[in-house]
């Protein structure tokens, strides 16, 4: 890729991140304690290295499909977790509202 080439792959990407294109959350977990809030997400699933976030997987499942099929094996889904497990950690451990920091009055504009 030549350096003009990557000028116009940033525009393109600076286009779509001003629209409102893929914006919305997509994760089916509504329940989710971080739905929508889809930086937390990611830093979690990074954290902890178990899986993709739900609203990545399609992007591989395909793939492995057919690397499993290659390699004479299956791959299964993962079991998703109940609905009924939120509303369990709503009751027994309910979300305390996040202070939002102030900025400093020179960042302010």
């Amino acid at each position: 890729m030549t350096k003009k080439e990557y000028v116009e792959v940033i525009k393109s990407i600076r286009a779509m991140l001003a629209s409102s294109v893929d914006a919305k959350c997509t994760c089916p977990k509504t329940k989710c304690e971080w739905h929508g809030r889809c930086h937390e997400c990611v830093r979690i699933h990074r954290h902890y290295g178990d899986h993709v976030p739900n609203c990545m997987q399609f992007m591989f499942q395909d793939r492995i499909r057919e690397l499993a099929r290659a390699a004479e094996m299956t791959a299964e889904p993962k079991a998703k977790t109940p609905d009924e497990y939120w509303d369990h950690v709503r009751m027994v451990a309910p979300l305390k509202k996040r202070k939002t920091p102030s900025r400093p009055r020179s960042a302010r504009r």
